[in-house]
């Protein structure tokens, strides 16, 4: 997760945190911990290390094997097919083929590149940034610059495109998952509309840039809001543990 070189976080993104999921308190869940926003200085220059220090922080330590993923995901899909012909050549290609193709488990990512993001909401209860007493945040928030690349986070189709909805501010982006014979649905908040490079239908694959980060709707400052829904009744999961959980084998 150690970034290769140091990473400026614009003012901008300083509290940079959505509001979203107030409508949907029946999505909590129950014992769950309250986790308060982290703070965040403004115009800070962060170090490999100092960077490390500040997601360790924020409690994104338990994403350590995921969070470089999306930056992966590239090389591996571009390099799968190369892949397939050597195997096909070995004497051995028939069960190499199979070990490089079905995986024990579906690869998983982060949304954003490792480095590039800083946690200013987590999932849980908390005060609404812009007024309105105590809210159920349904996601987390990541702060990063404006147009930063927006991965998605596993293999799946896009079913949403478009404008905010059930209580998510524009713009909106929904990705459907088949991961262990269960079905999750993935949310991307906050984008502009000319920053969405996705259309209803498309397949991606995990690491796909489908969107660049904004500013759009209920949101002090550019950041992405990630959630994650565990059936079609808007229920919602705390997003890293549920990386975390889809990327253990």
């Amino acid at each position: 997760m150690t970034p290769a070189a140091a990473v400026l976080v614009a003012a901008s993104l300083v509290g940079s945190t959505s509001w979203a999921g107030s409508s949907v308190d029946k999505a909590a869940p129950s014992g769950r911990a309250v986790v308060v926003p982290v703070a965040v200085s403004a115009l800070e220059t962060l170090e490999a290390s100092a960077a490390r220090a500040a997601l360790e922080s924020s409690g994104a330590t338990v994403l350590a094997r995921v969070a470089a993923a999306p930056a992966r995901a590239t090389v591996v899909h571009a390099s799968r097919a190369e892949e397939r012909d050597e195997l096909a050549e070995d004497d051995g290609g028939a069960s190499g083929l199979r070990a490089a193709v079905a995986p024990e488990r579906q690869q998983v990512g982060m949304p954003l590149d490792a480095g590039r993001y800083r946690i200013t909401s987590h999932y849980g209860y908390r005060v609404g940034p812009l007024g309105g007493g105590s809210q159920f945040h349904t996601g987390v928030d990541l702060a990063a610059p404006l147009g930063t690349p927006i991965h998605v986070v596993a293999d799946g189709v896009v079913t949403y495109v478009g404008a905010g909805k059930d209580g998510r501010s524009s713009m909106l982006v929904i990705v459907e998952h088949e991961i262990d014979d269960r079905t999750y649905y993935t949310w991307y908040n906050h984008m502009y509309a000319s920053d969405l490079y996705v259309s209803v239908g498309q397949q991606v694959s995990v690491g796909d840039v489908i969107a660049g980060v904004g500013n759009n709707g209920n949101s002090t400052g550019p950041h992405l809001h990630f959630e994650v829904h565990v059936d079609d009744e808007l229920t919602t999961t705390e997003p890293l543990a549920w990386l975390e959980e889809m990327s253990t084998p």
